[in-house]
């Protein structure tokens, strides 16, 4: 079995010796926002964190704290409270210098897994990876990869939202003592302006298994992906 760890909780000697073996590292980037009144603040961090766990465990790496800094959140789109909003020029801040430092480091391969994805966030990250100077500038061999977890199972038949039953699910999975249904409207629509929840309605359709069917969907999908960068086929 590959050599996997959080960063945080790893000796040097054994980042060193993940390094040389996959030279792989896993950076899970969320938000504190609001996510209805059923689920916890950090869904995307906690979403995305267990996630690039799971992926690890199966193709080696260290697994970096999640960032908790979200751009085009629940605040400034609509008002929501309990949403801390960060400004685009401190994303491309903390992403410049992560990626510095794990260059650095000797990195080979940044997996940049996005659990928060409103449109000009995910906009934002990219556009900073793109632009990293050493990137640009070939000053470096390190490969990054960064996209929103949802992205990768469109083809199954998976869809994101925000707080619905595909996010809700997967908190259920993770963290069932993170989510109250019954905070929830118990009859009549549920309204995005309203509630802040969008896509299917989790009351009927969320459900620890159905997380866990997604869970499982998408490790596949990024250990394939992570194969084929490590291999040099992919076309990113």
């Amino acid at each position: 079995m590959p050599h996997w760890g959080r960063y945080e909780e790893l000796r040097p000697s054994q980042i060193d010796e993940i390094i040389g073996e996959t030279g792989m590292a896993y950076l899970p980037w969320g938000a504190l926002e609001w996510h209805g009144a059923h689920c916890a603040i950090g869904l995307d961090a906690l979403k995305i964190h267990h996630l690039a766990l799971r992926c690890a465990e199966v193709t080696g790496g260290v697994v970096l704290p999640v960032v908790y800094a979200g751009y085009q959140t629940m605040k400034p789109h609509a008002g929501f409270k309990h949403t801390l909003e960060v400004p685009a020029e401190v994303i491309h801040g903390l992403a410049n210098a992560y990626l510095d430092q794990l260059a650095d480091e000797g990195f080979r391969l940044v997996v940049l897994m996005m659990g928060h994805y409103g449109g000009e966030h995910v906009k934002n990250i990219r556009f900073a990876v793109e632009n990293w100077p050493r990137y640009r500038d070939r000053g470096t061999g390190m490969k990054i990869w960064a996209f929103p977890e949802y992205e990768v199972v469109i083809d199954d038949g998976y869809r994101g939202d925000h707080a619905g039953a595909y996010e809700t699910s997967l908190l259920m999975y993770f963290r069932p003592d993170l989510v109250d249904l019954s905070a929830l409207p118990a009859e009549g629509p549920i309204v995005p302006e309203q509630h802040g929840v969008g896509g299917e309605d989790p009351r009927v359709k969320a459900s620890p298994a159905y997380g866990e069917e997604l869970c499982a969907a998408i490790v596949r999908r990024v250990v394939e992906g992570v194969g084929d960068r490590l291999r040099g086929t992919d076309r990113t």
